[in-house]
């Protein structure tokens, strides 16, 4: 069975953008998408029983207000339009609050992987406004909506899902009560499934990479940037630094890499530290 849900169109405000998505090749329109999923999980050792039942589950929906968002990312605006937007009184506030509260923990994992605490505090500032936005969307519906009315993002969306199911499945997670942003990255971080699968890491210990919790969503984040290009800290912050690389590589757009970097130095800024 399935539902569609007609919500009202808003500009989405604290997931602005989801880390490491890509473009794909283009598939027909009216795909198959369940089989398409269950191809692209050959091997994974994810039973096709699993599969379908997820697909078979009532809470399969498509939430058509998705597509007007993925034509209109606020990633389009010019940088003064952008930024206007995302540094914020508020939100340079709460970076600074955010990094006072967890400063040992941000010592720690910048400490681990060598990356500025700032730019963790900026992008959770952006992508999650500090935790307090987790997004509105079941995860799978949001890529099952863009697999099935999107066919230019479509085989991309048929990666995600199956890179979704494989988490949920070997993570024992029940895939409709994650929740996330309307491209269908979640947790405070905004990863992708497959960048979750990819660089997801267990910082507090508990045996699951839980991107709903600091510790863990703090250093996939700064594992993902290293292994992204992100180098030592004395390599400096301009465009084509490694910091730089790292961050276009989170979100391919140099606003979202600009203001992250802005935003850094306000909290430093609201702090009395040197930017």
């Amino acid at each position: 069975m399935r539902l569609i849900a007609a919500l009202p169109i808003i500009l989405l405000y604290g997931s602005l953008s989801f880390c490491g998505a890509e473009a794909a090749d283009p598939v027909p329109a009216q795909a198959n998408v369940f089989k398409a999923v269950i191809k692209s999980l050959q091997g994974s050792g994810v039973p096709e029983s699993y599969v379908k039942s997820v697909f078979d589950d009532p809470r399969v929906t498509i939430h058509e207000d998705i597509i007007a968002l993925i034509h209109k990312p606020a990633e389009k605006f010019t940088y003064e339009e952008y930024r206007k937007l995302l540094i914020t009184e508020e939100r340079i506030a709460g970076g600074a609050q955010f990094y006072a509260d967890n400063k040992s923990l941000l010592a720690g994992v910048s400490q681990t992987y060598g990356v500025d605490p700032f730019v963790l505090v900026a992008l959770v500032g952006i992508e999650s406004k500090f935790g307090e936005k987790k997004g509105k969307y079941p995860v799978f519906n949001a890529l099952y909506t863009q697999a099935e009315l999107l066919p230019r993002r479509s085989a991309w969306a048929v990666k995600e899902l199956a890179q979704f199911l494989k988490l949920c499945y070997f993570r024992r997670r029940e895939p409709f009560a994650i929740y996330g942003s309307y491209a269908g990255a979640f947790g405070f971080g905004q990863f992708m499934p497959s960048s979750y699968n990819a660089y997801a890491v267990d910082f507090d210990g508990d045996a699951y990479p839980d991107h709903f919790a600091w510790p863990d969503t703090l250093a996939s984040i700064a594992n993902y940037f290293v292994k992204n290009g992100y180098h030592s800290r004395g390599q400096g912050f301009s465009e084509g630094s490694g910091v730089w690389k790292a961050l276009r590589a989170y979100n391919h757009s140099d606003n979202y890499v600009r203001v992250i970097l802005d935003l850094r130095l306000e909290i430093q800024k609201k702090l009395g530290q040197a930017g």
